[in-house]
């Protein structure tokens, strides 16, 4: 059996407003991300697993890892239909589904996650299994999911000092991984935004940031318009991210 088979399927419509936009017009690529998370938030909160029904015990989401394949950007204003499942899961990881099709049933954006549960105040990761009730038809599986594996590259093009402020820091008191995407995006020119769109990227989350993080961004274009991004505190990776470009 297909491990998505049994899966719950939570759907729901979706705008994207003019503020979501850079000044190209087109969606920004955190915006993206956020609208499909406020679909799983959503569904989690029918169980009482959202975010801040988790933090009540103690407990945060964090996501690990992306992939995403984005076939065409959501125009402002186009009405959408954002879906998302949890397809299964380990003793450690879960692994949630998302996708944006328009009304007439084209897909438009697919992303698959992996995420952790971890107990907030030891900073460590707990037992999945053990730390919801109802996983919503994921199904248990003792394999571990392959995403793309992503090498820190030996030198860069750019890099930049970025500064942590309050409004960075989300319910699990560390940075929401929707910012790490806009300052990667602002170590690219401005005209190269402009003339590209992404067609897939790849992240890993490695070490968390918090208010006290000095983090530098680090970015290397390679010549088939594939972009490296990096983010270090102390010389110790925290995100990793491959984004694949191509001509508007």
């Amino acid at each position: 059996m297909d491990e998505t088979e049994q899966a719950e399927v939570f759907t729901e419509d979706a705008t994207f407003p003019f503020y979501f936009a850079n000044f190209s017009g087109d969606i920004r690529l955190s915006a993206l991300i956020d609208v499909m998370l406020l679909a799983s938030e959503d569904q989690l909160k029918l169980k009482d697993a959202d975010s801040r029904s988790m933090v009540k015990r103690g407990l945060g989401w964090v996501v690990t890892q992306y992939h995403m394949d984005l076939k065409k950007m959501p125009e402002l204003g186009q009405k959408l239909k954002v879906s998302t499942r949890a397809t299964s899961y380990n003793k450690y990881l879960f692994y949630r589904d998302f996708w944006i099709d328009d009304l007439d049933g084209n897909r438009l954006v697919t992303l698959e996650s992996a995420f952790v549960i971890i107990d907030i105040k030891e900073r460590k990761i707990v037992s999945a299994a053990d730390s919801l009730k109802d996983l919503f038809g994921s199904r248990e599986i003792t394999k571990i999911k392959k995403f793309s594996r992503m090498k820190e590259p030996e030198d860069f093009d750019k890099k930049a000092e970025q500064h942590i402020g309050y409004y960075n820091i989300d319910v699990n008191r560390h940075v929401n991984n929707s910012f790490y995407f806009d300052w990667m995006v602002d170590s690219l020119d401005i005209e190269f935004i402009a003339t590209h769109r992404i067609k897939s990227m790849d992240i890993k989350y490695d070490k968390e940031l918090n208010l006290e993080s000095h983090p530098e961004v680090f970015v290397k274009m390679d010549e088939d318009l594939v972009s490296t991004h990096w983010i270090k505190t102390d010389n110790k990776l925290n995100v990793i991210a491959k984004f694949h470009w191509e001509n508007k």
